[in-house]
């Protein structure tokens, strides 16, 4: 067996975030393993080795994810490219995808590096803009007014038949795993990440009638804009990757032929874990926590 390799993938943003990062490339680099990082990261840390995540070896053994869900989602394209596992470490806020909490940081890169744990996939998106680059999407691609004033005017369309034409401030296609984000907010249903499919979610519709609607994973959705006429409307992807755009837009949606594949070190409860976030949430928010 060779040298392990261990990418580490933080949030520059976050400089509160670097001694928990600094702590667990200690660690895996102290077993012998290799370890790369982002080179702002190894700028600030001086260890391992500088290295773009999209150029991270497929052989590697796992990337290992400090910050919030949105680090997470950051990192999860490169990783389901070359079916590299990840390890997710809140030291963010939301954390519902993350693993572990830097107060049992030890006990997770311990555990990483003996095998002690199983890997979930999860279903992602392939999506297309335009014809263009296509994109890996984990939890949904978004079509919306963004910062236009006027309601945006779009069509969705599943294997060529008319789903509803949106009037209002936008459409998002999710996966379930992105059922408990954006989609949630927006109105749609919590679906369980063990059940293949997609959600489609009207946005503030102005048709009081459209609701949402869940299709079979093999689907393929066009989401167009019409009447456009030169107005600004945006789409986003995991809210990672966002595009303002004017020009006529075609997205096309389909499953993506890759997953997300996350380490998990006990059994993947989503309901109970589900029940405590949407606890957590609600105290942060409305001051009933301490």
């Amino acid at each position: 067996m060779g040298q392990r390799t261990f990418f580490l993938f933080a949030n520059p943003g976050k400089p509160e975030s670097l001694g928990t990062v600094g702590a667990a490339a200690r660690m895996v680099a102290e077993q012998g393993c290799r370890v790369l990082m982002d080179g702002w990261l190894h700028g600030r840390l001086g260890i391992g080795e500088p290295m773009g995540i999209a150029d991270m070896p497929a052989e590697a053994s796992a990337v290992i994810a400090l910050g919030g869900d949105g680090t997470l989602l950051r990192a999860l394209p490169a990783a389901a490219q070359k079916r590299v596992p990840v390890l997710g470490i809140n030291v963010g806020h939301t954390g519902f995808l993350l693993e572990a909490a830097p107060d049992n940081l030890e006990d997770a890169i311990g555990r990483l590096l003996r095998g002690e744990y199983h890997v979930e996939e999860r279903m992602m998106l392939r999506c297309q803009i335009n014809g263009g680059r296509i994109e890996l999407v984990m939890n949904e691609i978004a079509l919306t007014r963004g910062q236009n004033p006027s309601s945006i005017v779009a069509d969705v369309h599943a294997d060529g038949e008319r789903v509803f034409t949106i009037h209002g401030d936008g459409v998002l296609v999710s996966t379930p795993t992105g059922t408990t984000g954006y989609a949630l907010s927006a109105g749609g249903p919590v679906v369980h990440p063990g059940v293949d499919c997609m959600t489609v979610v009207p946005i503030s519709s102005h048709v009081m009638h459209h609701r949402p609607m869940v299709l079979p994973p093999q689907a393929r959705i066009r989401l167009r804009v019409l009447n456009n006429r030169g107005s600004l409307h945006q789409v986003s992807m995991d809210g990672q990757i966002v595009m303002d755009l004017t020009t006529d837009t075609a997205i096309d949606v389909i499953r993506a032929p890759q997953t997300a594949r996350f380490i998990r070190f006990g059994e993947e409860r989503f309901l109970t874990r589900l029940t405590q976030k949407q606890t957590e949430w609600s105290n942060n928010r409305f001051g009933g926590g301490s």
